[in-house]
């Protein structure tokens, strides 16, 4: 009980130190807000404008948690035939791999003219960023099974279908899931990229909008507010993952 109390306040005391001393070097130093604004200020400006970035978080949420949900289902299906059979992971993985060496914001253009201006890029952003990160350790966790455990299964009559289904899917349920995490940040990634681009609305387009006119105290808010909105998630995603595999945990983590 004590080591998760230690846990929560850790990191609070933390972001307080952190708070402090930026809040003193930038009064100390005179820094303009539009260069660096304090803590203070970036707090008084997300309660001034809450309302509006309530509502463009919404919207940025909303498309990355539906680009999110699209790459896990997609990373899933497609791990399936790519751990069935080297034929078929020979000839689409490499593929798959060099399209994820194509930066993905070169694409949001294209997404744009293709599908207007509005939440159908933001989502394909998110999704196209999200995917690989879900994927790579899906799939590693699935083709990487040992081999004694291979044959011994095989001697017991186990086709190759019934080795992938009963024993690699499940063993690669704890990759899965956190990988979800890596893909959550890519998927909010993607969303803001997008909204930057093709999009009036969103937290990425506030930030846009808000350095533009040098309104940096509204951009640092939306940063923050980005970064917390993804750590809760994150946590609940946590305690998905302990309920679901909680045989994959040793018990005194």
């Amino acid at each position: 009980m004590r080591s998760k109390k230690v846990k929560i306040i850790n990191p609070i005391l933390t972001l307080l130190t952190i708070g402090v001393f930026w809040e003193f070097v930038v009064r100390t130093l005179n820094i303009p807000n539009y260069v660096l604004p304090s803590p203070s200020t970036i707090f008084s400006t997300a309660a001034k404008y809450s309302l509006y970035l309530a509502f463009n978080l919404l919207d940025t949420l909303v498309a990355a948690l539906m680009g999110l949900a699209i790459a896990a289902v997609f990373s899933l299906a497609l791990s399936l035939p790519l751990a069935y059979s080297e034929v078929i992971r020979d000839s689409i993985y490499p593929l798959i791999t060099g399209f994820n060496a194509i930066p993905r914001a070169a694409l949001v253009p294209l997404l744009a003219l293709w599908f207007g201006l509005g939440a159908v890029p933001k989502v394909l952003t998110a999704f196209l960023i999200a995917f690989f990160p879900i994927l790579v350790p899906t799939l590693t966790a699935m083709i990487t099974m040992e081999k004694e455990l291979w044959e011994m299964l095989q001697s017991f009559g186990a086709s190759k279908g019934q080795i992938l289904t009963k024993v690699a899917v499940p063993r690669a349920m704890p990759y899965f899931l956190s990988s979800l995490h890596m893909g959550l940040t890519s998927a909010f990634v993607g969303a803001v990229i997008a909204e930057m681009v093709a999009s009036d609305k969103g937290l990425g387009y506030v930030i846009l909008s808000s350095t533009s006119r040098l309104d940096t105290p509204l951009a640092f808010a939306c940063l923050i507010l980005l970064a917390l909105t993804t750590f809760v998630i994150s946590k609940v995603l946590s305690m998905v993952e302990r309920r679901v595999v909680k045989w994959a945990y040793r018990v005194n983590i």
